[in-house]
């Protein structure tokens, strides 16, 4: 960047205006104050002048009230009297703050003495009845008019000598200014006016090269942009080199004709409908447009078409500028391809993990049947037995009706908990998938009531530890059933393939502030550390194919961080494999 050097001169023509303006302004300001200061002057001393000879006037009446009131002694005539003797008191100590010459501090210093013995004469009138005082009044009154007529006459000699000077001023604040102006247009104006056709010079000359040089930009452009303009009936007025390259059409095949002449029949007539009703109604339009080549072929192009205007802004036409997207197109047609593909494998993928889980639904389903059908033997042989016995007594003859009814009543009793166990397991197998707010510890209890028969069987002790507090949780229940049904099968199945003495699972629920801490520890020895962080992953199993299904456990992290928003994490302790459950409380109002 070039800098100018007059930037930085005080004495040069473009700084010298600021100094001058400043110049004019500060004179232009002392001229406002001074024609102020008259006008203020005129207002203050005119006002003085009226109010001394208003004095002139009041001592004046104030001698034919005396008079009036000493043949006519009234209160009205006293009130009157009294009232003009404040006023001219008012007047007097008014002027006597503001005396603005040494002769006019001796006259009033004469009137304040004259005008207290004119008072107090006064004042004698009617205090008492002598006529002698009438004639004092008369004489002192005519004092106190030459005395007031001499303030009248300095007063204005005051206000005259302050006019002219003040005139003065202004007659002086003037010939400046117009030295000043005659200065500006020597020093400032006439230079102006030489830089200013200079400049117009070197404007025209930096035209004429800037036009130059945008030729050469517009060159480059028409090599490389694909650019269009057409008149209002969408007639072809200029194209670029690079319309004509990729469309395969010559300058001259293209100027003069209408722009359809690229259209592809595959692009429908309700884009361009779309396009026209845009541009015609001042707005710029912009899409991708399948064209045609000369040849037959096609390419895509990301048109933006904007209206033109000429100086006095009518439209004249359109310019649309294009960039080709034929290599994007055929990409997102590939793309189009892979994303189905990779939505058949999704889907293949999906229903292979719904079947999977469903596989791993009925190992559960299995063991849970084993496990109902084990914990009917008994009910279901007391029932036999029970009612075998009723039948017995009935035909001997020896049964009564508090017998009867005892009996009934044990049976009820056994079917409600057979009925119980039909329900805990349909809820199992039909899920109900709408969320509700449940107590943690019952849905623990009914959960091991599912399994409890097969870890009998097993010799496999259950240790609980619950906190007293019902901790409710929001969610599906049947989903936390089979969540914790998942993480017991796999406890049960370590233990039996180790064979473990005094096998043991610990199940503790605890709080700690807003969460509910569901941990299930077994005493297995604990998970292999190459492969403690894998057991979460789909397909990932260390068991027999026959055994196992590799989801198990991966079902049961999704259900707890999607289903209940919780964390599932397991760790090795001294005793086994621990898996802790983190799971949102919910309040007892929510």
């Amino acid at each position: 960047m070039k800098l100018n050097t007059d930037d930085f001169n005080i004495f040069s023509l473009h700084n010298r205006y600021i100094p001058a303006i400043l110049i004019i302004a500060v004179f232009s300001f002392f001229g406002y104050l001074n024609v102020k200061e008259i006008m203020v002057s005129i207002k203050n001393d005119g006002s003085i002048i009226n109010m001394s000879g208003k004095q002139r006037m009041l001592s004046q009446k104030l001698v034919l009230l005396s008079q009036n009131y000493f043949y006519n002694p009234t209160k009205k005539n006293k009130d009157e009297l009294l009232e003009n003797i404040e006023k001219i008191e008012s007047f007097h100590n008014i002027l006597m703050k503001e005396i603005p010459t040494e002769k006019l501090r001796q006259t009033y210093a004469s009137l304040d003495h004259e005008l207290v013995v004119f008072i107090s004469l006064i004042k004698d009138v009617y205090s008492s009845g002598d006529n002698n005082i009438l004639e004092s009044l008369h004489d002192k009154s005519k004092e106190l008019l030459a005395l007031f007529d001499d303030a009248v006459v300095e007063y204005k000699k005051v206000n005259d000598l302050k006019l002219e000077r003040l005139e003065e001023n202004q007659k002086y604040i003037f010939i400046t200014i117009l030295v000043l102006l005659i200065l500006e247009a020597i020093l400032i104006f006439y230079p102006a006016s030489r830089r200013i056709k200079q400049d117009t010079e070197d404007l025209e000359n930096a035209i004429q090269y800037k036009t130059k040089e945008l030729q050469k930009s517009i060159d480059i452009i028409s090599n490389h942009v694909i650019y269009s303009r057409t008149n209002l009936n969408g007639v072809i007025t200029y194209a670029s080199r690079a319309f004509s390259e990729v469309s395969g059409f010559t300058n001259e095949e293209l100027v003069g004709k209408p722009h359809n002449i690229v259209r592809h029949p595959d692009m429908p007539k309700s884009a361009f409908k779309d396009m026209w009703n845009t541009i015609k109604s001042g707005k710029h339009w912009r899409g991708e447009v399948k064209n045609r080549k000369k040849d037959g072929g096609f390419y895509w192009v990301d048109a933006f078409i904007t209206p033109e205007y000429d100086n006095r802004g009518n439209l004249i036409g359109y310019a649309g500028v294009r960039h080709n997207i034929t290599s994007k197109k055929a990409i997102e047609s590939l793309n189009l391809d892979l994303k189905k593909k990779v939505k058949d494998e999704v889907e293949k993928n999906r229903a292979k993990d719904e079947k999977l889980h469903e596989q791993t639904k009925m190992i559960q389903m299995s063991e849970l049947l084993g496990n109902i059908a084990h914990h009917w033997r008994q009910p279901l042989s007391a029932i036999s037995t029970a009612s075998s016995g009723l039948i017995l007594k009935k035909e001997v003859g020896i049964l009564n009706d508090d017998e009867y009814i005892d009996t009934l009543k044990k049976i009820m009793v056994i079917t409600k908990d057979l009925s119980r166990t039909i329900d805990e397991f349909t809820g199992f197998v039909n899920i109900d998938k709408r969320p509700i707010s449940f107590e943690l510890q019952n849905r623990m209890e009914d959960t091991l009531s599912l399994i409890s028969n097969t870890l009998d069987n097993h010799n496999i002790t259950i240790v609980t530890d619950y906190e007293k507090e019902p901790l409710l949780i929001f969610g599906v229940p049947s989903l936390l059933s089979q969540a914790i049904l998942n993480i017991l099968t796999n406890a049960k199945d370590v233990i039996l393939e180790k064979h473990i003495e005094s096998p043991k699972i610990s199940i503790k629920i605890k709080k700690d502030v807003n969460l509910a801490f569901l941990t299930i520890e077994d005493n297995a020895g604990g998970i292999d550390d190459t492969i403690i962080n894998k057991i979460f992953e789909p397909y990932f199993t260390t068991k027999h194919q026959s055994q196992g299904t590799g989801m198990g456990l991966h079902y049961t992290y999704k259900l707890i961080t999607q289903e209940f928003h919780g964390e599932l994490v397991v760790e090795n302790t001294l005793q086994g494999a621990k898996f802790s459950i983190h799971i949102p409380l919910r309040s007892i109002d929510a």
